[in-house]
């Protein structure tokens, strides 16, 4: 009669059960952080396809300028648009490109 109980019996199913709670949770896990890198990763790719453009519209402005405007020089195109920038919200003109960055000099005595 006891080995009749053991096929029976339903304890043997929630030993299963159990065994595969963890696993279960550990998936779940892994694909939480496979979700979340997945929106960091395409966060990133966002970002740098707008710098990206963000310069090439800078270059077709350049290039705008000296072909359309007489007597244009580079320097005076980068001004123009140094002074465009400077309205639409950019930093000063003394300030690093990268935030927290500390300009250096090199000098040789």
């Amino acid at each position: 009669m006891s080995i009749l109980a053991n096929v029976v019996d339903p304890a043997p199913q929630h030993e299963q059960e159990r065994s595969l709670t963890p696993w279960v949770l550990l998936a779940l896990v892994v694909g939480v952080q496979l979700a979340a890198f997945w929106l960091v990763c395409s966060h990133q790719v966002r970002k740098a396809e707008a710098r990206r453009n963000e310069v090439m519209v800078q270059q077709m402005a350049l290039s705008d300028c000296l072909q359309y405007v007489p007597g244009s020089t580079i320097a005076s195109c980068a001004s123009q648009m140094g002074i465009a920038a400077d309205v639409a919200g950019a930093p000063p003109a003394g300030t690093p490109a990268v935030p927290g960055a500390v300009p250096v000099s090199f000098s040789y005595h």
